[in-house]
């Protein structure tokens, strides 16, 4: 209870100090500084307050510091880039209102610190498999949080009226908030062994944070931000119905056709090493998880004097142009037979097979498909090729079964 009441005093007090800054000048440059620090400053306050016990006691405090420490430097410098906080408009001018977000923010840091609060009190039972969990856990979050977050500083310092779609960002619509509540989990899942009885209560802090930021002041709001100034767009809706909501994964396909075979659509009846070998721009994709966010991409075909192939994938990140990137991968043409088939390697053992199903009459373009109609690739050797020709490749895939209302127009320039 002692352990409580600390650290209940520490969390008003600096978001007393914190609330009347803001007020007097007015300002939000403090507001998300003063949530990492409001964390750090209890920690630290409690650590220093109530007796150590050696490294497994310490560790949480120290997880708390080092998370709050992160997010503090990255909130900071994300409101001197943008300037202004717009949660606060009609609010910082009022200090009755301005004063009610400060009080929810000292309050929130108590219950979502509920775990380290108890297990300050408490003496560790000894190294278990929970506390090795509790702290794999903490530290996935940890990373999931910051990589999220700089990705997106990034991409909004170089696209700052774009939405981010790339890196965590293109299997999760909001995997910082999921890094931020494995934090608080695992912290918690760390000194679950050591907690007895009403002690238990403090499961309520990850509790908290995850359904706040899932279903209150988190998600839901940034979602609807994210849709009244995106919604329109057809790349947004494309976006937001391939890309999970919080749990990082691959991304849905967008391709009404999914799960169907391409083992219906013939392949291309001829095809000699000496067509197929050099380079292949990509102008149009429904994209593999790998490199969706790459632009003026290309595939470069090699014959090795032993017979074998060699595919040099090349393309430019979306948010650094200045970029060259490379990702190189071993091909067979197993079957003379089906000159459109192939085999293609990623990893060491992994093969993916790839069909040639479409090939223009003038042999400059192809329609390249994976076994299952989820991926489509529109290929030419032509990266001007004129809008004509590339909508009449894309006509051709729509009667063959593709939806190509999911397929991604490539810049080449």
């Amino acid at each position: 209870m002692n352990a409580l009441l600390i650290a209940l005093g520490i969390s008003f007090l600096v978001n007393a100090l914190f609330f009347v800054f803001a007020s007097i000048k007015k300002t939000d440059v403090v507001t998300d500084l003063s949530y990492g620090l409001s964390f750090f400053l209890t920690s630290l306050g409690l650590a220093l307050v109530t007796h150590v016990h050696g490294f497994f006691w310490l560790f949480p405090f120290v997880a708390v510091m080092l998370w709050a420490a992160r997010l503090s430097f990255y909130l900071f410098r994300r409101i001197l880039t943008i300037k202004v906080d717009h949660r606060f408009d009609g609010r910082r001018e009022d200090p009755v209102k301005f004063a009610q977000f400060w009080i929810l923010q000292a309050v929130s840091t108590v219950i979502i610190m509920l775990p380290v609060i108890i297990g300050a009190s408490r003496e560790p039972v000894g190294f278990s498999f929970l506390q090795l969990l509790g702290g794999l856990v903490w530290l996935i979050g940890l990373l999931i949080e910051a990589v999220a977050d700089a990705q997106k500083f990034k991409f909004k310092k170089n696209n700052p009226d774009g939405f981010v779609s790339t890196g965590m960002w293109s299997w999760s619509r909001h995997p910082n908030y999921f890094g931020e509540m494995l934090v608080w989990w695992g912290l918690w899942l760390y000194v679950l062994p050591s907690l007895q009885g009403w002690e238990n209560i403090a499961v309520l802090g990850p509790l908290y944070i995850t359904i706040l930021l899932r279903f209150v002041s988190g998600v839901p709001l940034l979602e609807k931000t994210a849709s009244g100034k995106y919604g329109s767009l057809p790349e947004y809706k494309d976006y937001v119905s391939s890309t999970h909501l919080l749990f990082p994964w691959p991304p849905k396909s967008k391709s009404a056709n999914a799960r169907s075979s391409t083992a219906s659509i013939p392949t291309i009846g001829s095809l000699s090493d000496e067509e197929f070998a050099g380079r292949w721009y990509e102008l149009g994709r429904i994209p593999l998880p790998v490199a969706r966010d790459w632009i003026m991409t290309s595939d470069v075909y090699e014959k090795q004097p032993d017979g074998t192939w060699r595919v040099r994938y090349e393309g430019k990140p979306d948010q650094d142009r200045t970029r060259t990137k490379v990702l190189r991968q071993k091909l067979k043409r197993p079957d003379a037979a089906a000159p459109g088939e192939m085999l293609v390697s990623f990893l060491p053992g992994i093969w993916m097979k790839y069909r040639a199903v479409h090939m223009s009459s003038d042999r400059q373009s192809m329609l390249v498909t994976s076994s299952k109609m989820k991926y489509l690739w529109i290929m030419s050797r032509n990266a001007d090729l004129p809008e004509e020709e590339y909508q009449t490749l894309l006509s051709t895939a729509a009667s063959l079964g593709f939806d190509t209302r999911a397929v991604q127009r490539i810049p080449q320039h």
